[in-house]
């Protein structure tokens, strides 16, 4: 099914009204919303949403398949706070755990750093909300700190947690993906494969490839790095244990822009040991002694795919 987030619509106060007739949900949300929560109370929300200043409030109802399962707002802080926000959310409890609060959480935030001057979006959920938590650590947010007896909810001292994420004010940021982004990014391998390097490769070797992508137990054990431009995804390298790069593909539109290299880097944040290797295609072979690998043997043929065993160790012949 399909998910997406719009702007609210009137008709979708009697959903909204459902989903928040639910003491699970609400043991999660700041006091202050009625229960039960009626039809009119979702109206007098969805008006307040739509009437509020564009530019300060970032209010979208949660979709599947066009119709409301959740809510998700950025609203914009006063005063030195100018260019920061406080995000909130919540999903209708059948759709919990699947990854959709996360993936709204990114896009809201992709689009709000790319139309407005807001710099920071920071979350607050109590500190035994782990799956609010997790949802933001999907999303890229990092953990501030927790904020001891912060609040009183249901007649309890409780903490909160602080996360933030922050506008990159580099260009093409890199992060690891989640889950629900790797479809987009097999795509992407396999497009900029078609491109550059299947023209290299008999059938056998394109099909080998192809099977590759497709197979759902290899891709499942491959760790993914993806840089963005903006919130589109322009460049991958995946990885597959102990530390051999299993496929590092560019967007043709986004080459020479140093993107290869910002996505290497990136990833050798995550291993202490920094040895690496790789089966380099012919047409690799060249960007990845440019990033300090070296050959370790002639080339080999293998399920009709031409490539060269390269290594990279710190310190041996880096650039």
């Amino acid at each position: 099914m399909e998910f997406g987030l719009r702007k609210w619509r009137l008709p979708d106060a009697k959903e909204l009204a459902a989903a928040l007739n639910n003491r699970h949900i609400l043991n999660n949300l700041r006091d202050g919303l009625p229960f039960p929560y009626t039809e009119q109370d979702a109206r007098d929300y969805i008006i307040a949403m739509l009437s509020a200043n564009e530019n300060d409030t970032f209010a979208y109802a949660i979709t599947m398949e066009d119709r409301p399962i959740g809510s998700i707002g950025a609203f914009r802080q006063g005063n030195i706070h100018r260019q920061t926000a406080g995000l909130g959310y919540y999903l209708a409890e059948e759709y919990w755990g699947q990854g959709i609060m996360s993936a709204a959480i990114r896009q809201l935030c992709d689009s709000v750093f790319q139309t407005t001057d807001i710099l920071r979006i920071y979350a607050e959920p109590f500190s035994y909300n782990a799956g609010s938590r997790r949802a933001l650590e999907k999303a890229g947010f990092t953990l501030e700190g927790t904020m001891k007896c912060n609040a009183v909810k249901n007649g309890k001292m409780v903490d909160m947690t602080l996360y933030s994420l922050t506008r990159s004010m580099e260009p093409y940021p890199v992060r690891r993906l989640a889950p629900e982004e790797i479809p987009a990014a097999l795509e992407l391998c396999w497009r900029v494969f078609l491109e550059f390097e299947a023209p290299e490769y008999s059938p056998e070797g394109v099909a080998t490839c192809h099977a590759s992508l497709d197979d759902k137990e290899r891709t499942r054990r491959l760790h993914f790095y993806g840089a963005f431009d903006g919130g589109q995804l322009v460049g991958v390298l995946c990885m597959r244990p102990p530390q051999h790069i299993g496929g590092f593909f560019v967007d043709a539109a986004y080459h020479r822009r140093g993107i290869g290299r910002r996505l290497f880097e990136a990833m050798r944040q995550d291993y202490e040991t920094q040895v690496f290797t790789v089966n380099s295609s012919p047409y690799a072979v060249e960007v990845y002694r440019h990033l300090g690998f070296a050959p370790t043997d002639t080339e080999q043929l293998t399920g009709g795919l031409r490539y060269t065993p390269m290594r990279f160790e710190e310190g041996d012949g880096e650039e």
